[in-house]
């Protein structure tokens, strides 16, 4: 795997320069970089770091001078030495990508000399990509081939002087070595080109390996779709054959109906030819046995005809009866909801009259403990806090009074959820689920918390309604014209916008507000 370059000051660059550091001194990155670093990174380098020399041509200056001072500036500045890499990482990351498909096994007799690596550009930029590689025994290597490098370097130096000099028997054993080295370096450069095409056998290699995979992964996510689609499908299906199946079963008793009367009909019309055949013909009693034939179908038609009869009037007694249902639970809602206009109606009355009694400047709070807990759960997947929720609330004022709208759903654990409201500040009203004949149950409190609130209209300033339901934004607008200030708190996940609009404070609640 190639590492990316590490961000600039981080802890990864950090550790990168120490690695690095640990593999070359000024001689060997000065090579590496003169051979691998392009002349054009190398300008742009030094042009942003020299701070004294601003007004040097850099066409003047050769490679090796620019070379040369960035090396020196590599230790001295992280800035410079973060520049280097980057710059290198780039021009060498074909190499780099070679390296890292070398199994580690290997590394060493492909890559792990000098004889392995001619030390020119590209073989200088795969020096680069071993000191870059994760593994640090392949990034060890590196070491291994700037060491060969400089000994085989001196070695080839100290011959040069001996011939020089003409000193007899060594002279003609430098000869020797000089010979053998010009050999071992035509040598080189002979593996040095197997090994570029080995390079780029694996650069194929890599690349075939990277295009497999995009291919793999493209076929995966097409299967998984047509697996989707064909499930789709499947329940479209399943849900056509259940409705066409309703559809027939509610058709069947009028087609049989239908069915009967036309065999009926049928009947009646042979009866009444062969009751005229049978007072013309002589063979009265042939037509007498099929008459009573006929007569005893007719019957058993009937019979079939009433069985139809019954059961659409079953059907339609049974769908009556639902009308029925439905019809009462409307008229029921309807008493409620006149009841309750009656009940607005004289409590508004009542509240007119006694606005005349000064108010208290405490705050009323209502809570609608569903919709908070609801939102928390869905939202957040915890539960509220209630008493730290009483406190954001108050935010020290004097409370008026404080009053938590609780479901009552059932459970061992609903009178210690009813104790830990009460300890925490709440009054608690309580409301069991309604359950209708058909099973189906209704319970809320919306009703309930408009009446109280109207109550509250004349006697408190403020009012903090705990709620994010926009069914609540008439309430907030009758309260703000009856001049009380309406204070709406709600986490911002479950806050109907109307109702956030139509307040005078809005709280938004957080992760203070929970367990």
């Amino acid at each position: 795997m190639v590492r990316p370059t590490p961000k600039f000051k981080s802890h990864e660059q950090k550790q990168l320069l120490v690695d690095l550091k640990e593999v070359f001194d000024a001689n060997s990155l000065g090579i590496v970089l003169l051979d691998a670093l392009e002349r054009r990174a190398a300008e742009e380098i030094f042009s942003r770091n020299a701070q004294g020399a601003r007004g040097t041509r850099l066409s003047s200056l050769q490679k090796v001078e620019l070379v040369g001072q960035i090396t020196g500036w590599f230790f001295a500045s992280e800035q410079v030495a973060y520049q280097v890499v980057k710059e290198m990482d780039r021009s060498c990351q074909k190499e780099r990508h070679i390296v890292a498909s070398i199994p580690e096994e290997q590394a060493p007799e492909r890559v792990g000399s000098y004889r392995a690596i001619a030390f020119k550009r590209e073989r200088a930029k795969l020096v680069w990509a071993l000191a870059r590689d994760e593994r640090p025994k392949v990034r060890a290597l590196a070491s291994r081939v700037i060491n060969d490098f400089f000994r085989e370097a001196a070695d080839l130096e100290k011959a040069q002087e001996i011939v020089e000099k003409g000193e007899g028997d060594e002279v003609e054993l430098a000869r020797t070595l000089k010979a053998q080295a010009e050999r071992l370096a035509e040598a080189t450069v002979q593996v040095t080109e197997m090994q570029s095409k080995l390079s780029l056998f694996d650069e194929e290699r890599v690349r075939l390996l990277a295009e497999i995979g995009s291919k793999e992964r493209m076929l995966k996510q097409a299967t998984e779709a047509r697996g989707e689609l064909e499930s789709q499908v499947t329940r479209l299906k399943d849900a056509l054959s259940d409705v066409e199946v309703r559809e027939l079963e509610s058709d069947e008793a009028q087609r049989r109906e239908r069915e009967a009367r036309l065999k009926i009909d049928e009947l009646t019309g042979k009866l009444r030819r062969l009751e005229k055949l049978a007072g013309a013909s002589g063979a009265l009693t042939d037509a007498q046995g099929e008459l009573e034939s006929l007569a005893a179908k007719n019957e058993e038609l009937h019979r079939v005809l009433d069985r139809a009869e019954q059961d659409h009037r079953r059907e339609l007694l049974s769908r009556d009866k639902e009308r029925r249902r439905l019809q009462g639970e409307i008229d029921a809602l309807r008493q409620e909801l006149h009841q309750s206009r009656k009940q607005l109606a004289e409590r508004d009355e009542g509240a007119r009259a006694s606005w005349i009694v000064e108010r208290s400047p405490g705050i009323a709070i209502l809570l609608d403990q569903a919709n908070l807990a609801a939102t928390a759960s869905i939202s957040y997947g915890r539960k509220v806090n209630f008493a730290a929720l009483f406190e954001e609330l108050r935010a020290g004022r004097p409370v008026f009074s404080a009053v938590a709208f609780v479901v009552d759903n059932g459970g061992a654990a609903f009178e210690a959820f009813v104790d830990v409201l009460k300890r925490a500040g709440w009054e608690v009203r309580i409301k069991r689920p309604k359950r209708f004949a058909d099973g189906t149950t209704k319970a809320d409190w919306d009703m309930g918390i408009a009446m109280e609130a109207v109550e509250l209209a004349g006697r408190v300033e403020t009012l903090g309604l705990v709620s994010g339901d926009g069914d609540f934004l008439p309430l907030a607008k009758f309260l703000k014209r009856k001049g009380v200030r309406v204070e709406v708190a709600s986490f911002p996940e479950g806050l109907a916008s109307d109702l956030a609009q139509g307040a005078d404070v809005l709280l938004r609640l957080d992760a203070r507000a929970l367990e």
